[in-house]
Protein backbone atom coordinates (compact mmCIF):
# COMPACT_ATOMS: atom_id res chain seq x y z
CA UNK A 1 0.00 0.00 0.00
CA UNK A 2 1.44 3.21 -1.09
CA UNK A 3 0.88 6.35 1.26
CA UNK A 4 0.73 10.16 0.27
CA UNK A 5 3.01 12.61 1.84
CA UNK A 6 1.21 13.62 5.31
CA UNK A 7 0.52 9.33 5.67
CA UNK A 8 -2.84 10.12 6.82
CA UNK A 9 -4.38 7.23 5.02
CA UNK A 10 -3.53 5.17 1.78
CA UNK A 11 -3.99 6.68 -1.74
CA UNK A 12 -4.61 4.63 -5.16
CA UNK A 13 -3.10 7.61 -6.94
CA UNK A 14 0.33 6.49 -6.22
CA UNK A 15 -0.28 2.92 -6.31
CA UNK A 16 -1.22 4.10 -9.92
CA UNK A 17 1.57 6.01 -10.53
CA UNK A 18 3.73 3.19 -9.26
CA UNK A 19 2.12 0.45 -12.15
CA UNK A 20 2.66 3.13 -14.50
CA UNK A 21 6.39 3.50 -13.41
CA UNK A 22 6.71 -0.34 -13.60
CA UNK A 23 5.15 -1.36 -16.93
CA UNK A 24 7.23 1.60 -18.86
CA UNK A 25 10.47 0.67 -17.35
CA UNK A 26 9.33 -3.23 -18.67
CA UNK A 27 8.59 -1.81 -22.12
CA UNK A 28 12.61 -0.81 -22.49
CA UNK A 29 13.44 -4.56 -22.02
CA UNK A 30 11.64 -4.94 -25.73
CA UNK A 31 8.74 -5.98 -27.22
CA UNK A 32 10.45 -9.35 -29.24
CA UNK A 33 10.73 -11.41 -26.01
CA UNK A 34 6.75 -10.50 -25.26
CA UNK A 35 6.21 -12.19 -28.95
CA UNK A 36 8.79 -15.82 -27.94
CA UNK A 37 6.38 -16.16 -24.61
CA UNK A 38 2.69 -17.89 -25.37
CA UNK A 39 0.37 -20.81 -23.57
CA UNK A 40 0.83 -19.43 -20.22
CA UNK A 41 -1.93 -21.47 -17.71
CA UNK A 42 -3.36 -18.58 -15.40
CA UNK A 43 -4.48 -21.62 -13.39
CA UNK A 44 -1.24 -23.24 -12.91
CA UNK A 45 0.93 -20.41 -13.35
CA UNK A 46 3.34 -22.09 -15.79
CA UNK A 47 4.86 -20.58 -18.80
CA UNK A 48 4.46 -21.87 -22.00
CA UNK A 49 7.09 -21.18 -24.55
CA UNK A 50 6.82 -20.55 -27.80
CA UNK A 51 9.55 -22.36 -30.49
CA UNK A 52 12.78 -23.07 -29.62
CA UNK A 53 12.50 -21.55 -25.77
CA UNK A 54 9.87 -24.93 -25.58
CA UNK A 55 12.69 -27.18 -27.63
CA UNK A 56 15.18 -25.95 -25.47
CA UNK A 57 14.83 -28.55 -22.80
CA UNK A 58 16.79 -28.10 -19.50
CA UNK A 59 15.80 -25.73 -17.29
CA UNK A 60 16.57 -22.01 -17.10
CA UNK A 61 19.43 -21.12 -14.38
CA UNK A 62 18.70 -18.54 -12.26
CA UNK A 63 20.53 -17.36 -9.04
CA UNK A 64 20.56 -14.45 -6.47
CA UNK A 65 23.94 -13.51 -5.31
CA UNK A 66 23.25 -11.28 -2.08
CA UNK A 67 25.61 -9.46 -0.19
CA UNK A 68 25.65 -11.47 3.36
CA UNK A 69 22.22 -12.86 4.67
CA UNK A 70 20.44 -9.94 6.33
CA UNK A 71 16.96 -9.55 6.28
CA UNK A 72 16.70 -7.41 3.56
CA UNK A 73 17.99 -9.95 1.23
CA UNK A 74 16.38 -12.92 2.51
CA UNK A 75 12.58 -10.84 1.95
CA UNK A 76 14.07 -9.88 -1.44
CA UNK A 77 14.19 -14.09 -2.21
CA UNK A 78 11.30 -14.62 -0.89
CA UNK A 79 9.26 -12.41 -2.91
CA UNK A 80 11.94 -14.27 -5.79
CA UNK A 81 11.07 -17.21 -4.76
CA UNK A 82 7.19 -16.80 -4.78
CA UNK A 83 7.31 -16.04 -8.36
CA UNK A 84 9.92 -18.30 -9.96
CA UNK A 85 9.85 -21.49 -7.73
CA UNK A 86 5.95 -22.11 -9.20
CA UNK A 87 7.36 -22.46 -12.55
CA UNK A 88 8.57 -25.88 -13.73
CA UNK A 89 10.79 -24.62 -16.45
CA UNK A 90 12.68 -22.32 -13.82
CA UNK A 91 15.49 -23.55 -11.10
CA UNK A 92 16.30 -20.94 -8.64
CA UNK A 93 18.84 -20.39 -6.02
CA UNK A 94 20.35 -18.40 -3.33
CA UNK A 95 23.71 -17.49 -2.88
CA UNK A 96 25.99 -15.99 -0.25
CA UNK A 97 28.60 -12.98 -0.91
CA UNK A 98 29.78 -13.78 2.28
CA UNK A 99 30.23 -9.87 2.20
CA UNK A 100 33.55 -9.57 0.29
CA UNK A 101 33.87 -8.34 -3.31
CA UNK A 102 36.01 -11.58 -4.63
CA UNK A 103 33.26 -14.02 -3.49
CA UNK A 104 31.01 -12.46 -5.56
CA UNK A 105 32.90 -12.24 -8.55
CA UNK A 106 34.09 -15.64 -7.88
CA UNK A 107 30.19 -16.83 -7.58
CA UNK A 108 29.22 -14.79 -10.76
CA UNK A 109 32.44 -16.35 -12.61
CA UNK A 110 30.79 -20.07 -11.44
CA UNK A 111 27.26 -18.66 -12.61
CA UNK A 112 28.69 -17.99 -16.41
CA UNK A 113 30.29 -20.86 -17.12
CA UNK A 114 27.55 -23.06 -15.48
CA UNK A 115 25.22 -21.51 -18.47
CA UNK A 116 22.60 -19.25 -16.15
CA UNK A 117 20.04 -17.42 -17.76
CA UNK A 118 19.03 -14.57 -14.83
CA UNK A 119 21.56 -13.49 -12.04
CA UNK A 120 19.81 -11.40 -9.40
CA UNK A 121 22.49 -9.65 -7.37
CA UNK A 122 22.82 -6.94 -4.63
CA UNK A 123 26.59 -5.86 -5.55
CA UNK A 124 29.07 -5.15 -2.27
CA UNK A 125 30.85 -2.86 -4.21
CA UNK A 126 29.31 -1.01 -7.69
CA UNK A 127 32.42 -0.74 -9.46
CA UNK A 128 34.36 -3.55 -8.54
CA UNK A 129 31.02 -5.97 -9.69
CA UNK A 130 31.44 -3.68 -13.06
CA UNK A 131 33.61 -6.38 -14.39
CA UNK A 132 32.02 -9.46 -13.80
CA UNK A 133 28.33 -7.79 -15.29
CA UNK A 134 29.83 -6.72 -18.68
CA UNK A 135 31.12 -10.59 -18.82
CA UNK A 136 27.53 -11.92 -17.69
CA UNK A 137 26.03 -9.80 -20.43
CA UNK A 138 28.84 -10.71 -22.98
CA UNK A 139 27.51 -14.22 -22.48
CA UNK A 140 24.23 -13.35 -22.66
CA UNK A 141 23.13 -13.84 -19.48
CA UNK A 142 21.08 -10.63 -18.04
CA UNK A 143 21.68 -9.74 -14.19
CA UNK A 144 19.60 -7.55 -12.82
CA UNK A 145 20.52 -5.61 -9.34
CA UNK A 146 17.99 -5.62 -6.36
CA UNK A 147 18.45 -1.91 -4.41
CA UNK A 148 22.04 -1.54 -5.03
CA UNK A 149 23.26 -0.09 -8.51
CA UNK A 150 26.20 -1.12 -10.25
CA UNK A 151 28.43 1.01 -12.68
CA UNK A 152 27.74 -1.05 -15.54
CA UNK A 153 24.83 -1.25 -17.85
CA UNK A 154 22.65 -4.30 -17.32
CA UNK A 155 19.09 -5.33 -17.80
CA UNK A 156 17.19 -4.22 -15.07
CA UNK A 157 17.76 -2.25 -11.77
CA UNK A 158 14.56 -2.35 -8.74
CA UNK A 159 14.76 -0.04 -5.69
CA UNK A 160 12.94 2.74 -4.03
CA UNK A 161 14.23 5.75 -4.12
CA UNK A 162 16.70 6.60 -1.45
CA UNK A 163 17.80 10.26 -2.16
CA UNK A 164 13.95 11.19 -2.17
CA UNK A 165 13.55 9.12 0.69
CA UNK A 166 15.89 10.47 2.43
CA UNK A 167 15.11 13.74 2.11
CA UNK A 168 11.84 13.15 3.35
CA UNK A 169 13.43 11.58 6.57
CA UNK A 170 15.14 14.79 7.32
CA UNK A 171 11.88 16.91 6.48
CA UNK A 172 9.97 14.86 9.25
CA UNK A 173 12.98 14.45 11.19
CA UNK A 174 13.32 17.93 11.54
CA UNK A 175 9.37 18.57 12.12
CA UNK A 176 10.04 16.02 15.13
CA UNK A 177 12.88 18.22 16.58
CA UNK A 178 11.38 21.61 16.10
CA UNK A 179 13.49 22.78 13.43
CA UNK A 180 16.72 22.96 15.86
CA UNK A 181 19.22 21.25 17.35
CA UNK A 182 22.16 18.97 16.45
CA UNK A 183 22.35 15.51 14.31
CA UNK A 184 24.64 12.85 13.73
CA UNK A 185 24.39 10.66 10.78
CA UNK A 186 25.49 6.56 11.59
CA UNK A 187 26.99 6.05 8.19
CA UNK A 188 27.96 3.02 5.46
CA UNK A 189 31.61 2.15 4.51
CA UNK A 190 31.98 4.60 1.75
CA UNK A 191 31.81 3.04 -2.39
CA UNK A 192 28.35 1.86 -1.84
CA UNK A 193 25.85 3.70 -4.49
CA UNK A 194 23.18 3.27 -1.85
CA UNK A 195 25.14 4.88 1.06
CA UNK A 196 25.88 8.12 -0.98
CA UNK A 197 21.73 8.47 -2.18
CA UNK A 198 20.83 8.18 1.09
CA UNK A 199 23.76 10.46 2.91
CA UNK A 200 23.02 13.27 0.38
CA UNK A 201 19.33 12.99 0.04
CA UNK A 202 19.33 13.46 3.94
CA UNK A 203 22.15 16.59 3.89
CA UNK A 204 19.85 18.09 1.52
CA UNK A 205 16.79 17.75 2.34
CA UNK A 206 17.92 19.48 6.19
CA UNK A 207 19.51 22.25 4.42
CA UNK A 208 15.60 22.78 2.25
CA UNK A 209 13.23 22.41 4.99
CA UNK A 210 15.29 22.87 8.25
CA UNK A 211 18.46 25.12 8.10
CA UNK A 212 18.18 25.44 11.74
CA UNK A 213 19.13 22.04 12.29
CA UNK A 214 23.47 21.32 11.79
CA UNK A 215 24.83 18.23 10.97
CA UNK A 216 27.75 17.56 13.61
CA UNK A 217 28.78 14.00 13.11
CA UNK A 218 28.86 11.32 9.96
CA UNK A 219 30.84 8.16 11.19
CA UNK A 220 30.96 4.65 9.80
CA UNK A 221 29.39 2.36 11.33
CA UNK A 222 29.41 -0.63 8.83
CA UNK A 223 25.82 -0.96 8.93
CA UNK A 224 25.98 -2.85 12.02
CA UNK A 225 23.78 -2.29 15.24
CA UNK A 226 26.62 -3.33 17.55
CA UNK A 227 29.30 -1.10 15.58
CA UNK A 228 26.41 1.55 15.88
CA UNK A 229 26.24 1.63 19.58
CA UNK A 230 30.13 2.36 19.93
CA UNK A 231 30.36 4.78 17.69
CA UNK A 232 27.28 7.10 18.89
CA UNK A 233 28.63 6.51 22.17
CA UNK A 234 31.57 8.09 21.46
CA UNK A 235 30.01 10.80 19.46
CA UNK A 236 27.94 11.60 22.94
CA UNK A 237 31.06 12.03 24.82
CA UNK A 238 31.98 14.83 22.36
CA UNK A 239 28.18 16.14 21.74
CA UNK A 240 26.39 15.59 25.20
CA UNK A 241 23.17 17.89 23.52
CA UNK A 242 22.31 15.42 20.45
CA UNK A 243 18.90 15.82 19.30
CA UNK A 244 18.88 13.56 16.44
CA UNK A 245 20.38 10.66 14.88
CA UNK A 246 19.93 9.33 11.45
CA UNK A 247 20.83 5.66 10.54
CA UNK A 248 21.18 4.85 7.06
CA UNK A 249 20.33 1.33 7.56
CA UNK A 250 17.67 0.56 10.64
CA UNK A 251 20.36 -1.74 12.28
CA UNK A 252 22.21 1.31 12.90
CA UNK A 253 19.29 3.40 14.09
CA UNK A 254 18.78 0.31 16.28
CA UNK A 255 21.81 0.29 17.74
CA UNK A 256 21.31 4.42 18.54
CA UNK A 257 18.11 3.69 20.12
CA UNK A 258 19.94 0.59 22.17
CA UNK A 259 22.41 3.53 23.60
CA UNK A 260 19.33 6.33 24.22
CA UNK A 261 17.82 3.15 26.72
CA UNK A 262 21.07 3.17 28.47
CA UNK A 263 21.78 6.49 28.85
CA UNK A 264 18.12 7.60 29.86
CA UNK A 265 17.87 9.43 26.41
CA UNK A 266 14.45 7.88 24.78
CA UNK A 267 12.12 10.41 24.31
CA UNK A 268 14.74 13.03 24.28
CA UNK A 269 16.48 12.03 20.79
CA UNK A 270 14.62 11.97 17.71
CA UNK A 271 15.96 8.32 15.80
CA UNK A 272 15.34 7.70 12.41
CA UNK A 273 16.30 4.39 10.27
CA UNK A 274 16.39 3.51 6.73
CA UNK A 275 14.87 0.18 5.24
CA UNK A 276 11.55 -0.32 7.34
CA UNK A 277 12.47 -3.95 8.45
CA UNK A 278 10.42 -5.32 10.52
CA UNK A 279 12.52 -5.01 13.91
CA UNK A 280 12.40 -1.54 12.90
CA UNK A 281 8.31 -1.27 12.67
CA UNK A 282 8.00 -2.95 16.39
CA UNK A 283 10.55 -0.56 18.09
CA UNK A 284 8.62 2.23 16.23
CA UNK A 285 5.39 0.92 17.58
CA UNK A 286 6.70 0.73 21.26
CA UNK A 287 7.82 4.74 21.04
CA UNK A 288 11.65 3.86 20.95
CA UNK A 289 12.63 4.46 17.25
CA UNK A 290 10.99 7.57 16.00
CA UNK A 291 10.69 6.63 12.14
CA UNK A 292 12.15 4.83 8.99
CA UNK A 293 11.67 4.62 5.26
CA UNK A 294 9.41 1.73 4.63
CA UNK A 295 9.16 -0.03 1.45
CA UNK A 296 7.45 -3.59 0.58
CA UNK A 297 10.73 -5.77 -0.32
CA UNK A 298 8.82 -8.80 -0.91
CA UNK A 299 7.22 -6.64 -4.09
CA UNK A 300 10.89 -5.87 -4.91
CA UNK A 301 11.38 -9.18 -5.22
CA UNK A 302 8.47 -10.17 -7.05
CA UNK A 303 8.50 -7.46 -9.34
CA UNK A 304 12.38 -8.67 -10.30
CA UNK A 305 11.77 -12.33 -10.87
CA UNK A 306 8.95 -10.98 -13.23
CA UNK A 307 11.45 -9.49 -15.13
CA UNK A 308 14.00 -12.41 -15.33
CA UNK A 309 10.98 -14.47 -16.01
CA UNK A 310 10.41 -12.42 -19.37
CA UNK A 311 14.04 -12.51 -20.25
CA UNK A 312 14.63 -16.34 -19.66
CA UNK A 313 11.74 -17.55 -21.14
CA UNK A 314 11.70 -15.11 -24.30
CA UNK A 315 15.53 -16.27 -24.42
CA UNK A 316 16.24 -12.32 -24.55
CA UNK A 317 20.25 -12.01 -25.13
CA UNK A 318 21.27 -9.97 -22.64
CA UNK A 319 23.25 -7.62 -25.23
CA UNK A 320 19.44 -7.12 -27.02
CA UNK A 321 18.44 -5.08 -23.99
CA UNK A 322 19.74 -1.39 -24.73
CA UNK A 323 18.87 0.56 -21.96
CA UNK A 324 18.17 -0.49 -18.56
CA UNK A 325 15.01 -0.70 -17.09
CA UNK A 326 14.66 0.77 -13.27
CA UNK A 327 11.75 0.25 -11.21
CA UNK A 328 11.22 2.58 -8.54
CA UNK A 329 8.98 1.06 -5.75
CA UNK A 330 6.44 3.17 -3.91
CA UNK A 331 7.71 4.28 -0.21
CA UNK A 332 6.42 5.54 3.28
CA UNK A 333 8.42 7.25 5.99
CA UNK A 334 6.63 5.13 8.70
CA UNK A 335 6.28 6.89 12.29
CA UNK A 336 3.84 5.64 15.08
CA UNK A 337 1.32 7.70 13.68
CA UNK A 338 1.29 5.45 10.88
CA UNK A 339 3.27 2.69 11.15
CA UNK A 340 0.14 0.11 11.75
CA UNK A 341 -1.36 0.59 8.24
CA UNK A 342 1.67 -1.59 6.97
CA UNK A 343 0.05 -4.79 7.53
CA UNK A 344 1.84 -7.85 8.83
CA UNK A 345 2.07 -9.70 5.57
CA UNK A 346 4.02 -6.37 4.32
CA UNK A 347 6.74 -6.90 7.06
CA UNK A 348 10.08 -8.55 6.29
Amino acid sequence: MAYDDDLDAPQEAPRRGFMRQAVVASATLGTAAVALLGGNDARTGSLGLNGAAAAAGPALKMAFIQWQPHTVPAAWSKGLEEVLKGQPSIEYKLLDGQNKVEVQVSLMDTLINGGASVIFLQPIDSVALAPSINKAKRAGISVITLNIDASSEHAAHVEMSHYLGAMDIARTMGEKMGGKGEVAILNAPPGIVIRDQRTNGFVEGMKKHHPGIKIVADQVADWSRKKAQDVLATILAARPGLGGVYGVNDSMALGAVDVAKDKGLLGKMVIFGNDGEKDALESIEKGELTGTQYTDVFQQGRFAASIATLLGAGQVHATAVKKKARLLMPYVIATRDNVKQIQPSQRW
